[in-house]
């Protein structure tokens, strides 16, 4: 079947770790994938190389309405091959100046990623180079944005539970929820799950050695011999630590408390907290 998976997911959620696994998977040989060589999962839909090659000049001198007119002919090439395609995005399923961000008419699935606001934020503001309280008040914007800069093309992010409610409330469409805690504490069942949502046969050796080869400690390997070609220029490394709970040594209680305050709701909907507030994660 053609058209596209969307690999759905608010920044630093761990989307670029399923990508990598992704190929270790499909590729399936004894030696890890180079993760500047990244062969299946080849794209992001704010990819500036996909404009440039509907645009009949030079994209950056265009305004983002500009830019969002293309965005249906993009993705319809994307799914037009003979074989799913995989495609990457961290946009909100919303439209911008009337014309859709995703184009259901080119998906044939997704995948939403899923990471507990209060580690995503650290590694967020980092990204970003933006304060922690800065970075904590962009993910409670429903309306929080991307620009355009030669790395991306603008992207809708929304608030960071407003991302998640805009991909979970779509007619047909019931993307497969992999949570990055999951990821760093089971990956065998977690990423076992998502091999059986699609739909390849049950392989343990395979599974567990694609799983190794895209552990965190192989692509920090990696980054720190070859660097990689992904990582923004204010990033000092794109791979930071991958833990879980690290967030508790670096936020302050009241930081912490704005986050639940934000984004209660689907914190408790998901795990993240207990009724009555508490943490657990």
């Amino acid at each position: 079947m053609s058209g596209i998976i969307w690999l759905a997911s608010y920044p630093k959620s761990g989307n670029t770790w399923l990508r990598i696994f992704i190929e270790n998977l499909f590729r399936n040989t004894k030696e890890p994938a180079e993760i500047n060589d990244l062969g299946i999962v080849r794209t992001n839909d704010n990819a500036p190389q996909l404009y440039q090659d509907v645009s009949e000049g030079d994209i950056f001198g265009l305004t983002d309405s500009q830019l969002h007119q293309y965005r249906g002919v993009i993705q319809s090439r994307l799914a037009s091959g003979s074989e799913t395609t995989f495609v990457k995005t961290h946009n909100a399923m919303q439209n911008f100046e009337g014309l859709p961000l995703i184009y259901l008419e080119h998906t044939v699935g997704a995948v939403y990623l899923l990471r507990n606001p209060f580690d995503m934020v650290i590694s967020f503001s980092d990204h970003y180079q933006i304060s922690y309280d800065d970075a904590i008040e962009a993910i409670a914007s429903p309306s929080h944005r991307v620009k355009t800069t030669k790395q991306g093309v603008f992207q809708i992010l929304a608030g960071w539970s407003n991302h998640y409610r805009t991909w979970h409330s779509v007619n047909n469409l019931n993307p497969h929820l992999i949570r990055y805690e999951d990821m760093v504490r089971n990956p065998v069942k977690s990423f076992g799950r998502f091999v059986k949502f699609l739909g390849l046969p049950k392989n343990d050796e395979r599974l567990k050695r694609a799983i190794r080869n895209s552990s965190f400690a192989e692509v920090s390997k990696q980054e720190m011999k070859s660097g990689f070609l992904e990582r923004s220029r204010s990033d000092q490394k794109f791979f930071r630590s991958g833990k879980v709970g690290g967030y508790k040594s670096l936020l302050s209680d009241s930081q912490i408390g704005k986050i639940v305050d934000g984004h209660g709701e689907l914190l408790f909907e998901k795990g993240y907290i207990t009724k009555s507030g508490r943490l657990r994660v």
